[in-house]
């Protein structure tokens, strides 16, 4: 088969699966299994040769010992529970990268919710042209399209909120969850898009707009209908099973995955993706119903850089103080730090004491201790 082309499978038993599942790890007698399917050793042999570590004695017993390397579109898709995002589900083995693929489908409306899935990346890319370069299988890969309606794009400030803006911050607060979640330790977000457990990164964000197409938005409705429909990418990479050793000796110390987290117990990365899948259509539909601002007090309480001093860059000057405040809608707010206390930082150019700076104007935030 084409590494390149999606990854096919046969139908799997996913209910057979499950039910293994749930005992643990312990046996389950083949009388009881047969509940599940027509043709149980058939499709034992079918999950086994998709890489499900499934322990049988005989025709007696089966026991479930742990997932499949490989992603699998049937477990992925299986009782999912979507609304938005997650519709539709493409896993393929090898592309470029994943938000190339869903780009390309921007063309269509139709695909509005698509979910791409990759187990490998040849080209794949983060903030500001960086490359984004992991083994085979070793992360979760993803990237989803969505077509917000006409109202989420327009400006609400003075400053603007770009759809870009608020769809980083939902993913990033999805992802967030997520690694919270599933490895029991806290995670933050580095300012704009890097997801960090104890100041090492284990995922980040790429949005991108890969159209305005002069379309109408089929499912939108009379509330929201719109003449024009601009397709967003929200690209996600994280590390699930990276092992730190396959990382270059200078990223080894800056970044985590969920198998170091967890004392290097594999993670089943289909049940990652239905997880950070149903978590992104979680908030895209209350960023629908209640406007882009619900996601700015997860964002803002995530934020590594909130309450600490940090040094803002702008495109013509650089601002240091206390972040205070982060909003989607207001910006970035800064307690100026006095020129009294730190000799070093010279008289901002606002003496007032506090400083509003809109989000969109702000080029980089780094914290200064």
């Amino acid at each position: 088969m084409d590494p390149s082309l999606p990854s096919a499978s046969p139908q799997l038993n996913i209910p057979l699966l499950l039910r293994l599942r749930r005992e643990g790890g312990g046996f389950v007698g083949f009388q009881e299994l047969r509940t599940a399917s027509n043709d149980l050793e058939a499709d034992l042999r079918a999950l086994e040769r998709f890489g499900f570590q499934i322990e049988t004695h005989g025709s007696m017993k089966a026991a479930y010992r742990g997932p499949s390397p490989r992603l699998c579109p049937d477990q992925i898709e299986h009782d999912l529970g979507v609304r938005w995002i997650g519709r539709r589900i493409a896993v393929w083995n090898r592309v470029s990268s994943t938000n190339d693929l869903a780009a390309r489908a921007a063309a269509s409306l139709s695909n509005d919710g698509l979910v791409i899935l990759a187990e490998e990346q040849t080209a794949g890319r983060g903030r500001q042209g960086r490359s984004w370069t992991a083994p085979p299988r070793s992360c979760l890969l993803m990237s989803v399209l969505v077509f917000p309606p006409a109202p989420l794009l327009t400006p609400v400030t003075r400053g603007g909120l770009a759809a870009g803006a608020w769809l980083t911050a939902l993913a990033a607060v999805a992802t967030a969850e997520v690694v919270t979640e599933w490895s029991g330790s806290q995670a933050r977000i580095k300012w704009p898009n890097d997801i960090r457990v104890d100041g090492r990164k284990i995922a980040g964000i790429l949005v991108e707009c890969p159209c305005d197409a002069g379309v109408s938005h089929p499912a939108a409705g009379p509330s929201i209908r719109r003449s024009r429909a601009s397709g967003f990418v929200i690209g996600v990479g994280l590390n699930a099973n990276l092992e730190l050793e396959s990382l270059p000796p200078e990223l080894r110390c800056r970044a985590t995955s969920l198998r170091t987290l967890a004392q290097g117990r594999l993670v089943d990365r289909s049940e990652l993706a239905r997880a950070l899948i149903r978590r992104f259509d979680t908030w895209y539909g209350t960023c629908l119903s209640s406007g882009p601002e619900a996601i700015t007090a997860p964002w803002s309480e995530r934020s590594e850089h909130l309450g600490r001093n940090v040094r803002v860059l702008l495109p013509a000057e650089e601002v240091v103080g206390r972040l205070v405040n982060l909003d989607l809608l207001r910006g970035l707010t800064l307690e100026l730090h006095s020129p009294a206390a730190d000799p070093r930082i010279a008289e901002p150019t606002n003496p007032a004491r506090f400083r509003q700076i809109a989000s969109e104007r702000v080029l980089a935030l780094q914290s200064e201790g």
